[in-house]
């Protein structure tokens, strides 16, 4: 049988779906995702497509992935946020694992420094159905500068079963501030190999949900240089 481009973009889901998963972004499209609704690969790309896009990048004892799993995401068009907008960010959910503690970040340097914009302790995804589309309203901070190569981190530390971080990572555009800095704390990365900090599973731990380590993330500062801006020159004659 001919596989066609067409058949392959019609089994993105049902593929998706046989993986081993849990839970990532939907919208925005996570890295290299496997939804017809992301930007396609290249006809001879379709080997890098990330079936296993909800699995976590690691656990307490082990780095399986990068934080983004994947340096790029395949050519497309990035959706658009402005500063102060609410998004409903939607999550594509396997299990959830009785929710667990989120952080939303944001790198406007291909990932090298990231600051949190957004988190939710102990309940996070908790009322997300299995096998669903669940909606997750996320604020741009009004002070966001604009960036055209931004990435959006999510990061979950589930509260049941492994011990286990999940993170996905999206590209996408900001239109805010033409240069300026938006400050916060970085990321908590727990449970992600044996020199990083463990939380426990909270039902077993006396209710230990990891607070003290989420507390004792360092401050961060994220300066974006303004751009430039081209200006038009018209002629009178």
């Amino acid at each position: 049988m001919k596989f066609t481009i067409a058949t392959a973009i019609a089994a993105l889901s049902t593929f998706a779906l046989l993986s081993d998963a849990h839970i990532s972004f939907r919208y925005p499209c996570p890295r290299r995702g496997p939804y017809s609704e992301c930007p396609q690969p290249k006809d001879n790309e379709w080997q890098l497509v990330d079936y296993d896009v909800q699995s976590p990048i690691g656990t307490y004892n082990n780095i399986q992935d990068p934080i983004c799993k994947h340096p790029s995401s395949f050519d497309g068009v990035r959706p658009v946020f402005q500063a102060g907008q609410v998004v409903q960010t939607k999550m594509d959910v396997d299990v959830n694992h009785l929710g667990g503690s989120c952080q939303w970040a944001l790198s406007y340097d291909n990932g090298s420094t990231w600051v949190v914009i957004q988190d939710q302790f102990q309940n996070c995804m908790a009322n997300a159905p299995s096998s669903s589309t669940y909606t997750v309203n996320l604020k741009i901070p009004d002070d966001a500068p604009t960036g055209n190569n931004v990435i959006l981190n999510w990061l979950w530390n589930n509260n049941e079963g492994n011990r286990e971080l999940y993170s996905s990572c999206a590209d996408i555009k900001i239109q805010g501030t033409n240069g300026g800095s938006i400050s916060g704390v970085k990321p908590l990365y727990a449970n992600y190999g044996a020199g990083s900090p463990y939380i426990p599973e909270k039902a077993v731990s006396g209710g230990n949900w990891g607070k003290q380590f989420f507390d004792a993330r360092p401050s961060v500062t994220i300066t974006v240089p303004a751009q430039k801006v081209k200006r038009q020159i018209v002629e009178m004659y």
